[in-house]
């Protein structure tokens, strides 16, 4: 069966093609993404390749329906909440982001890194079907209908999670913030 390559259009003459060309456009949004789903800096790189292992594994069941990222969303979902399973996510240091550039200056760099450290915390402290919820409508931008149908939701129950995530969300920042002052 011929299939579509990757959206951004990249010609692929093989079933193995369509997965590189998925690697090369997504693996280090991938990364960044596992990352805000809890997986700890040192096992992101192992996770993003399972991501792309099952990926090829199920690449005959994709049938276009969706993109090629919204698919992987779902997958790294499910991946990340396999893997949150076999440990304490909350023993593990923050998530470094990997795609912060190096040609900022300094005090932006180390904003940006208090930043993100401050998002893994807060995203730290959401139950895992709220943070999954949040990390995939706030972060990965996807409509909540998507989200809905990836994680086999009633779209109530996306919109019902999603308020008590940002509730939380807003009250963790609300608590944190007299402190960096």
């Amino acid at each position: 069966m011929r299939r579509e390559p990757h959206e951004q259009g990249e010609a692929a003459d093989d079933e193995s093609d369509w997965v590189v060309a998925a690697y090369r456009a997504d693996a280090c949004y991938l990364w960044a993404l596992l990352g805000r789903l809890g997986v700890p800096e040192h096992s992101i790189e192992d996770v993003v390749q399972e991501v792309f292992l099952v990926l090829h594994r199920k690449r005959d069941e994709f049938r276009g329906a969706s993109s090629v990222r919204t698919w992987l969303h779902g997958i790294a979902v499910h991946t990340a909440r396999r893997y949150r399973a076999k440990i304490d996510r909350r023993t593990h240091e923050p998530i470094a982001d990997r795609e912060l550039a190096s040609d900022r200056p300094l005090e932006h760099e180390l904003g940006a890194r208090q930043a993100l450290r401050q998002l893994d915390r807060v995203l730290a402290s959401l139950p895992d079907d709220q943070r999954e919820v949040f990390v995939l409508i706030e972060v990965a931008e996807l409509a909540a209908p998507e989200v809905a149908e990836l994680l086999g939701l009633k779209l109530n129950t996306v919109y019902s999670r999603l308020r008590l995530a940002r509730a939380r969300v807003q009250r963790s920042l609300h608590e944190e913030a007299p402190d960096e002052r």
